[in-house]
């Protein structure tokens, strides 16, 4: 099965670009309620991805708890510490299963690193409870 099935398009993503500012970001994490985003640079590339642990070791460790200086950093000066591997469009469901295990969402990107969209824990285990149930096999 292609990826491509499972894609949730970026135009329907929660994204943050590198150049915002932490308290934009944060207010667009807080609205949507994701623990996680993906963050693009000016080309749409795919950079990372920053989660809320992300701010809280940045505040603790390189902000002093001063958040009225944090808030006003960019995105892209931020350490992370999780590193959310991207999958191309491209990819086997073998090689997204591999990081689909230990991240909540796999960013996608075309063969250029753009940013295309994500595929979430939940499709692929909605899928496979749909092709479990499919072929009967009821427990």
């Amino acid at each position: 099965m292609n990826i491509s099935f499972f894609l949730l398009p970026k135009s329907e993503v929660t994204y943050i670009e590198q150049e915002d500012i932490v308290g934009r970001a944060l207010r667009v994490i807080h609205k949507n309620g994701f623990q996680a985003v993906p963050v693009i640079d000016e080309e749409g590339h795919y950079v990372g991805t920053i989660t809320e642990g992300d701010f809280l070791w940045n505040l603790i460790e390189d902000y002093h708890m001063d958040m009225e200086v944090m808030r006003k950093v960019r995105i892209a000066a931020l350490r992370k510490r999780w590193d959310y591997k991207p999958v191309s469009i491209e990819a086997t469901m073998a090689e997204l299963e591999q990081y689909i295990m230990n991240q909540n969402f796999v960013p996608v990107v075309d063969g250029r690193n753009v940013f295309i969209g994500i595929v979430t824990r939940k499709q692929i285990i909605t899928e496979m409870i749909r092709k479990k149930n499919k072929n009967g096999e009821h427990q």
